[in-house]
């Protein structure tokens, strides 16, 4: 899949769950700081990808991801 398109997706996400615009949004963007998610947003964020990009995300594998980059990178590698 490609990066772009799994970007989009993210920003979808993202503007639906927590009404961020996807102008304010880029992959160095800092979930819990530059974003300002709570930890209960991001959970529901991942919940989302998890659904529609039909994978599970590894609790181990969420505590590394700090920027919408390092999830854009995880989601381009496993998700179908």
């Amino acid at each position: 899949m490609e990066r772009a398109e799994i970007m989009s997706q993210i920003l979808a996400i993202l503007e639906d769950v927590a009404e961020i615009s996807p102008e304010d949004v880029n992959e160095d963007s800092v979930m819990m700081d530059d974003l300002d998610l709570s930890s209960m947003e991001i959970l529901t964020v991942v919940a989302d990808l998890e659904e529609t990009f039909g994978l599970r995300i590894p609790e181990k594998e969420l505590r590394n991801f700090v920027t919408i980059g390092d999830l854009t990178d995880y989601l381009a590698e496993n998700a179908g």
